[in-house]
């Protein structure tokens, strides 16, 4: 296990606006359940919960389905946590995940190329819960609906 260095609560870290085609996902997502969260954003036009994402790469860390979601309902920007390695920790989560090598650097090596894991593959866990956002999907460009 990787030794972390201290960071403050990540409630205490910003919050930034990035557009929708600078994020790079690693995962592939459930299309049922990315669906289901734009649905639920739509329905109460607010996002709720920030993706996360590796601040240099811009590789997701946590949010697959969200970005997912962002997608589908055609957002520009998308409400995002930007973090790095060392201060997450990351497994495999899956588990036939001996089949998939799981290592920072291989995450960003697949955002970058497009080669996404299955669903479910990575796991981190960030030394504090994620916050939460209350913020108007039409600050975030809504363009569409489902």
């Amino acid at each position: 296990m990787t030794k972390l260095k201290p960071s403050p609560m990540l409630n205490l870290q910003p919050l930034h606006l990035v557009r929708l085609d600078l994020i790079r996902p690693n995962e592939q997502h459930h299309p049922e359940h990315a669906l289901m969260l734009a649905d639920t954003i739509l329905r109460e036009q607010r996002w709720r919960v920030p993706v996360t994402l590796e601040r240099h790469s811009l590789a997701v860390m946590d949010g697959h389905h969200r970005l997912e979601a962002a997608r589908r309902l055609k957002l520009k920007l998308v409400p995002c946590l930007l973090l790095d390695y060392s201060q997450v920790e990351v497994s495999a989560w899956r588990q036939d995940s001996q089949d998939y090598l799981v290592t920072p650097q291989e995450i960003v090596r697949r955002s970058a190329s497009g080669e996404l894991y299955p669903p479910k593959t990575t796991r981190h866990r960030f030394p504090s819960p994620l916050p939460d956002c209350d913020i108007s999907l039409s600050l975030l460009g809504l363009e569409g609906s489902l």
